[in-house]
């Protein structure tokens, strides 16, 4: 899991991307069923994958967003207290 510590969030959607899609061929290469069958499951499971991931992102966005407000209020306030000089 510390692999992923520093790597880039867009790295890890590709790299979930990729496997969806791995996933996907052997699901092909293993169904039962017809291939409209199939091509029907492929793509609302694809779909399901895609608003799953979209649902992720957006929801990082917002975390994101809350930190950076949150940093930027930190660091308005350090800078007022320095601006006071030291408290006696």
């Amino acid at each position: 899991m510390n692999e992923l510590k520093g790597a880039p969030p867009n790295g890890i959607v590709v790299g979930f991307l990729c496997g969806a899609a791995v996933g996907a061929g052997i699901a092909l290469l293993t169904a039962p069923s017809s291939g409209a069958v199939t091509r029907k499951r492929l793509r609302v499971t694809a779909q399901k994958v895609t608003d799953a991931t979209r649902e992720r992102f957006d929801r990082l966005r917002g975390r994101i967003g809350d930190l950076r407000r949150d940093l930027k209020d930190s660091v308005a306030h350090g800078a007022e207290e320095l601006r006071a000089g030291p408290s006696r």
